[in-house]
């Protein structure tokens, strides 16, 4: 953990028992199949993840209560105050699977490229912003590659040219600097979403990715109220303070 601030990341191995990951898989498998069954299309056309699953009728209110309790659950509120200056709050969650086409290549990228920032104000943004995701692999994957120190530090030119196809280059290129971190059912990958990075797809990939952020106004903007808990599931929420801000 101690890693986080120089390298933007850290991993832990077997971070979670089997019974913690078979507690919410079944709730994670029945909300993929319901978004699969909606976004046939989308998934045909190559898209690779899902959002929001605490929002939305695809899960019951127990069902959420039980996802709400896993994502603000002690083990990571610990994590955290390690990662974040102040209390974070919750952003939102992800589902992360492989494309449909095996032909489909990954991409290079920071988060912080889709928010309509200028280049300039990305710059400066990632040497105080902090959006962390928390990665939970339902199986065994090929993991995320990444490059270190690359939450605080801007691109070296290559990176920069591959991640936005410049100069004939494409954002499945390969970089010098990356590092591949693989991954099993039951670990824990904590990585800086300001950071380059790139998942690896294969091995069927199915993860859960929980995304926390600072409390600030410039944060706030991306928080979507329905994704937070409803006032009757907040009351069944062991720990409330990441959720309760708006």
């Amino acid at each position: 953990m101690n890693n986080y601030e120089q390298s933007g990341y850290f991993y832990l191995e077997n971070f979670f028992s089997e019974n913690e990951v078979a507690g919410i898989e079944k709730i994670l498998i029945k909300f993929h199949e319901l978004w699969l069954t909606d976004h046939a299309e989308n998934y045909k056309n190559g898209i690779l993840n899902s959002h929001s699953l605490t929002s939305g009728n695809y899960l019951n209110e127990e069902e959420k209560i039980t996802l709400f309790n896993f994502i603000s659950q002690d083990k990571f509120q610990e994590l955290l105050k390690g990662i974040f200056p102040n209390t974070p709050i919750f952003l939102n969650t992800q589902l992360f699977f492989d494309p449909k086409s095996r032909d489909q290549k990954n991409y290079w990228h920071r988060d912080i490229q889709y928010t309509g920032m200028s280049v300039e104000d990305q710059k400066q943004a990632i040497k105080t912003q902090n959006v962390v995701h928390f990665r939970i692999p339902v199986k065994s994957e090929l993991g995320i590659e990444l490059i270190p120190k690359t939450h605080r530090e801007w691109d070296l030119q290559k990176e920069f040219d591959v991640r936005n196809s410049l100069k004939g280059c494409n954002q499945s290129d390969d970089l010098e600097r990356g590092e591949i971190v693989k991954l099993d059912r039951g670990d824990l990958l904590v990585f800086s979403a300001n950071m380059i990075h790139r998942g690896i797809y294969g091995n069927n990939r199915f993860s859960l990715d929980i995304i926390f952020c600072d409390n600030i106004p410039q944060m706030k903007n991306f928080v979507d109220r329905n994704n937070l808990p409803s006032s009757k599931v907040f009351e069944a929420i062991r720990n409330k303070k990441i959720f309760d801000f708006l």
